[in-house]
């Protein structure tokens, strides 16, 4: 299990942030007061386009990276508008995107003390913020919270892998992923995961089936891509891997993979023969 967690980190470190700069310009416009009843539902018809914009403004600034923009906007809208839940759910995502993962969480608890109904995708939240701090338990009884309302969720179902498969478990990991994947056959965070979780787990063939399944790997996830060419290093397929890894890197980072992925499969080979003799 140490094998996974250190090359698990490994090849999370070569994934790359896109970050985009986003620009916008509010505008402001000024009537002239009719009948009571006219202004207030103008005024209303106002506050609700307002909203809207700066909503628009910051869920594109969360998409696009630029995350100061977001947590500025997010924040700006909880306050005139607290009764938005939408708002405050990307003012938690917006701070965990940037690494603020105690600001995160107290957010995340936020949602759920302000909407006790509707607890979902604050418990998604809490749980990813549960598995950077490897506080498992924590993470996983999130992830059974979330179930138990929507048995089949399939980020539930990927994250709580991911806490299996970090906690050693490698079997029951792939069991969950294998139950999302029979519901979402498509889903690529599943995909990925349980790709991962067999190359690591010694079963580097069955990975680049699971990576590759009908259409081919997708596109949708960097991780998807990354783990189907660590699953050809680990098959000692090379020239598949390196072939991979040139859609998007430099040659120079593409060989550094290719060197890394040689010593885990050496490492891994060593392991297994020192098994076998142990039987």
């Amino acid at each position: 299990m140490n094998l996974l967690i250190k090359v698990s980190d490994a090849v999370l470190r070569h994934s790359r942030l896109a970050a985009g700069a986003f620009v916008a310009a509010a505008l402001v416009g000024c009537a002239a007061p009719g009948p009571t009843t006219q202004v207030q539902a103008l005024t209303a018809f106002d506050n609700e386009a307002v909203q809207a914009s700066d909503m628009r403004i910051a869920d594109s600034a969360l998409q696009s990276g630029d995350l100061d923009v977001a947590i500025s906007i997010y924040y700006r809208v909880t306050q005139s508008h607290p009764t938005l839940l939408r708002a405050w759910l990307g003012l938690a995502d917006a701070h965990f995107l940037s690494g603020e993962l105690e600001t995160a969480r107290l957010v995340y608890n936020e949602v759920l003390q302000r909407f006790p109904d509707q607890q979902l995708d604050a418990r998604l939240g809490l749980a990813r913020i549960a598995l950077r701090h490897r506080q498992l338990a924590d993470a996983v009884a999130h992830y059974e919270f979330i179930l138990a309302q929507s048995p089949n969720h399939p980020l539930a179902l990927a994250g709580l892998g991911v806490a299996y498969d970090l906690a050693g478990n490698s079997a029951q990991a792939q069991a969950t992923y294998r139950r999302g994947l029979s519901a979402y056959p498509d889903h690529a965070a599943l995909r990925a995961n349980l790709g991962l979780s067999l190359a690591l787990g010694g079963q580097p063939r069955e990975a680049v089936n699971i990576l590759l399944g009908v259409t081919g790997v997708s596109n949708q996830i960097p991780q998807g891509r990354n783990n189907l060419a660590l699953a050809y290093g680990l098959l000692g397929r090379d020239d598949a891997a390196e072939s991979i890894l040139l859609t998007e890197q430099a040659r120079g980072t593409a060989q550094d993979n290719l060197e890394f992925y040689r010593y885990v499969r050496a490492r891994m080979g060593t392991v297994a023969a020192a098994t076998e003799m142990s039987d």
